[in-house]
């Protein structure tokens, strides 16, 4: 509550309804992996890249321009037109395009080669999230299908004995206590879940195109 205070202003806030789910699809989230922001900017790069590559083999290729003019001139002497043709020719390519062509494409590589890098950094990321999670999950339902029901079987015993006469005050409060550390546990065991569902969800499964 004093969390929930500081967050919303709210000098008595309340909790109400349902926690929301939190469910994580590892499929769907392993689909997605392409659309995560460092692998678009990484995209961005190289399209850059490939257009310049593009645009240096483009100036391997001879430019033509024509050029038309009209003047209009004194009656006696006639109006005068004329037109011109310009070619730039690629003189001494091995000098001049070729090394930028190559090194063009050396970047154009070079950028698909990172991003397949960080591609493969990131599935191995998820895959240590998602198995850190699914161990998270084993652990809570250990928790609440086992562990719970055994301190509360082991309390409500004691608890009976202590009723018979046949258990002293002091060993019954300390099988009860351990029942709440175990409802305790189980809660810091949820938590992880919850942490871990909400972690996941926003590094790998936010910012679809």
């Amino acid at each position: 509550r004093a969390r929930l205070a500081r967050y919303t202003g709210d000098p008595d806030p309340q909790a109400t309804g349902d926690p929301p789910m939190l469910d994580v699809d590892p499929i769907r989230l392993r689909a997605g992996i392409d659309a995560l922001p460092a692998l678009r900017a990484q995209d961005a790069r190289i399209a850059v890249a490939e257009a310049d590559v593009r645009l240096a083999r483009a100036d391997k290729r001879p430019d033509w321009k024509v050029g038309v003019t009209y003047g209009r001139r004194d009656p006696m002497y006639g109006d005068m037109a004329s037109v011109g043709v310009s070619i730039d020719l690629p003189l001494f390519a091995g000098k001049r395009q070729n090394p930028r062509i190559a090194a063009s494409e050396s970047l154009a590589q070079g950028g698909r080669f990172d991003r397949e890098a960080i591609r493969r950094e990131l599935v191995a990321q998820l895959d240590a999230d998602l198995a850190d999670h699914a161990m998270h999950l084993s652990r809570l339902r250990n928790a609440r299908e086992t562990l719970v029901p055994l301190a509360r079987h082991r309390a409500e015993l004691d608890r009976d004995s202590y009723g018979a006469g046949k258990l002293d005050l002091g060993a019954a409060l300390l099988t009860t206590l351990g029942l709440a550390e175990a409802e305790v546990e189980a809660l810091n065991r949820e938590a992880d879940v919850a942490r871990d569902a909400v972690r996941i969800t926003i590094t790998y499964g936010e910012e679809r195109p």
